[in-house]
């Protein structure tokens, strides 16, 4: 599987904000069957203590919900970017928010003074691929838990399936 979608939670909606959780998944962009999965809990203090910051009304948010998963045994930011590194393959389409996930993945990466795990030319928007075909993607049911991470990446996934679908002319 050649495509990769990812998904972040986090305490804010700036490009320096703490990231608790990240999820991934491998696709297959016309089937939508998911393959190697990808999830780890960050430590918001040591997010903090990187100069990560963290906004109050993500805070607010975040107190709304239902569930917190990403409080179930953290890591340090380091460590968690390091395991995100190793599950990236080389050669791989990224698919993301290109004006949320990517720009502030970007930036811890750079906090923590290492490159991405993935080339910059193979990020790919999920806004832009459901514009061009012209889904309504609001109309998929759900599974698994709104903003964990790893549920949201296959959500992801089950609605731009279908968008390369639309597109190739198989649907």
């Amino acid at each position: 599987m050649r495509d990769l979608m990812i998904d972040i939670e986090t305490l804010g909606t700036g490009i320096n904000s703490v990231i608790t959780q990240i999820g991934a998944c491998y696709f297959d962009r016309y089937t939508g069957t998911i393959g190697e999965t990808f999830i780890v809990n960050i430590r918001i203090q040591d997010c903090l203590d990187k100069g990560l910051e963290v906004d109050g009304g993500a805070i607010k948010f975040w107190f709304e919900q239902s569930h917190q998963d990403f409080l179930q045994a953290p890591i340090d930011l380091e460590k968690a970017l390091g395991q995100f590194k190793n599950f990236c393959k080389k050669d791989i389409n990224v698919w993301a928010h290109s004006t949320f996930d990517f720009p502030i993945i970007g930036n811890a990466y750079r906090v923590i003074k290492q490159g991405l795990p993935y080339h910059y030319r193979s990020t790919r928007d999920i806004r832009t691929l459901v514009d061009l075909s012209g889904i309504a993607y609001k109309k998929y049911v759900r599974g698994g838990v709104h903003h964990n991470a790893l549920d949201d990446c296959k959500f992801q996934v089950k609605y731009c399936s279908d968008c390369f679908k639309t597109l190739k002319g198989n649907k």
